[in-house]
C-alpha cells in the first residue's frame, strides 16, 4: 500500500475547520460532498493508521472501516467546537485500538521469545541484534492501546495536547498523564529488547531500567525515528 505524504495536522485542524464544517453539513445531504470530505482527509487518516499498525493491508481495511463509520454516523454529527479532523481521528483511534488489543495479546505471547533472541539464546553465531524497526514496532504494540494512541497522535501526527484530547474525547490532564505513562512503558519495553540497555545497574527486577519520570529525552536504546520525535516534544 502506497500512502500519500502527510502534512502537519496540528495546524491543519484549526485552519480547515470552518470549511470542513460547511462540507460536513452538505455531506449530510449529498454523497458527492462526502466523497470530497473523504478525499480531503484520507491521507492524514491513512498515515495515522499506518503508523499505528505498520501493515499496509491492515491499514487499508481499517481506513475503510473508519470512513464507513463516518458515513454511518454523519447524520448525528454536530459541530460543537470539535474539528472534523479530530472527529475522524477519534473514529480511527477507536478502530485501531480494537485491532491493537488483539495484536497486543499476540505480541505478549511473542515477547518472551523475542527476549530470548536478543539474549542470544540458541543462537550459535551469538547475533544479539534485533533490527531497530522491528524492536520499536514490537515494543509499541506491547503497551496499552490508549498509550499507543496518545504517543502516535502527539509525536507522529504533531497534534497539540488540546487536539489530542479532542481526538480522543478525554480531558487535557488525561492526555498528559497517558503521555507520561506511555513514554515510561515504551522505554521499559524497548530496554527489554535492547541488549545494550538491559540488565544494567539500576535496572528493575525484569532487566528494564527504572522509568524516567522527569520527561527527559528518550534513552539511547530507543529507535531513532521515535527518539527524534520524543526528544523534540517532551514539554507538556
Amino acid at each position: 500500500m502506497q500512502l500519500p505524504v502527510s502534512v502537519c495536522p496540528a495546524r491543519v485542524l484549526a485552519a480547515n475547520d470552518a470549511g470542513d464544517a460547511d462540507l460536513v453539513e452538505r455531506a449530510q445531504r449529498d454523497r458527492d460532498a462526502f466523497a470530497a470530505l473523504y478525499r480531503e482527509h484520507y491521507g492524514r487518516i491513512a498515515n495515522y493508521v499506518f503508523r499505528r499498525t505498520g501493515d499496509g493491508h491492515v491499514t487499508e481495511d481499517l481506513v475503510a472501516e473508519v470512513f464507513l463509520s463516518a458515513l454511518r454516523y454523519l447524520p448525528r454529527y454536530r459541530h460543537r467546537g470539535t474539528p472534523v479532523q479530530a472527529w475522524l481521528y477519534r473514529i480511527a483511534t477507536n478502530e485501531v485500538n480494537r485491532w491493537a488489543r488483539r495484536e497486543r495479546r499476540r505480541t505478549r505471547r511473542l515477547f518472551g521469545r523475542m527476549e530470548d533472541i536478543v539474549d542470544g539464546a540458541g543462537d550459535p553465531n551469538g547475533d544479539r541484534c534485533l533490527p531497530n524497526f522491528h524492536r520499536a514496532r514490537l515494543a509499541l504494540n506491547s503497551i496499552s492501546p490508549n498509550h499507543q494512541a496518545v504517543l502516535a497522535l502527539y509525536y507522529f501526527e504533531g497534534l497539540s495536547i488540546e487536539e489530542v484530547a479532542a481526538a480522543m474525547g478525554c480531558r487535557v490532564g488525561t492526555v498528559k498523564s497517558r503521555l507520561s505513562r506511555g513514554r515510561d512503558a515504551l522505554r521499559i519495553a524497548l530496554d527489554r529488547l535492547d541488549p545494550a540497555q538491559g540488565r544494567k545497574p539500576g535496572s528493575t527486577h525484569n532487566g528494564a531500567r527504572a522509568p524516567n519520570r522527569a520527561g527527559q529525552a528518550a534513552p539511547e536504546g530507543i529507535d531513532r525515528s521515535i527518539s527524534a520525535r520524543m526528544s523534540g516534544r517532551t514539554s507538556l
